[in-house]
């Protein structure tokens, strides 16, 4: 889980977060000096939510125009 989050940072990648009471949150991570935590930027604000109550990351991928521009020449 912390790995994932990790390559989220390095890739300036959203992640979803469900924490272990059910409720997700999405946002952008970002590097503390806990890493006991984790930082998040959301649309609301920053959120900081321990690990030991997240549940499940996912990591956002998106996909640029222009790659679906090609894959559309190649049907």
């Amino acid at each position: 889980m912390k790995k994932e989050v990790e390559i989220a940072i390095r890739r300036k990648q959203q992640i979803m977060v469900r924490n272990t009471s059910g409720q997700t949150v999405t946002g952008f991570p970002e590097r503390t000096a806990d890493t006991s935590i984790l930082s998040l930027r959301t649309v609301h604000g920053s959120l900081w939510i321990p690990f030991d109550e997240v549940e499940h990351v996912t990591r956002l991928l998106s996909i640029r125009s222009q790659h679906l521009s090609g894959m559309q020449q190649l049907v």
